[in-house]
């Protein structure tokens, strides 16, 4: 196995340090594939489905519609969720649905970004 460059090395403990946070503050069953969807939305507001899955090289729709339902206020199992996204009609095509956050969506990716900047400040004050 090689060894990681030190870029590689800090992307790792970002995503470390963002899981926990996203854990810490929502659920247990957040992975680093949702973490990504969050943020795409965040920076991308009001893409369709399929647009989105453009973005997240490594994704199936299977799997990014059960993402965006389990990040949404009800999830696939019918449960209550986090409610940190919510799809819309399309008003010119109601076949589309486009991707937004909700205010709890917009304010959870800030903090996380916020935590993530902070972080980032301590490992660069500490290698120097």
């Amino acid at each position: 196995m090689k060894a990681l460059t030190e870029t590689e090395l800090g992307q790792l403990y970002a995503l470390d340090g963002a899981l926990r946070f996203a854990r810490a503050e929502l659920t247990a069953d957040i992975t680093a594939q949702r973490l990504l969807i969050l943020l795409n939305v965040f920076f991308n507001q009001g893409m369709s489905q399929r647009e989105l899955l453009t973005k997240l090289d490594t994704t199936s729709i299977t799997a990014l519609s059960r993402n965006l339902a389990d990040l949404s206020a009800w999830t696939t199992r019918k449960v209550e969720g986090p409610g940190l996204i919510e799809l819309r009609s399309d008003p010119l095509n109601l076949r589309i649905k486009r991707v937004f956050l909700t205010g709890r969506g917009e304010r959870f990716v800030k903090r996380l970004l916020n935590a993530s900047a902070r972080a980032a400040d301590r490992r660069n004050v500490a290698e120097a």
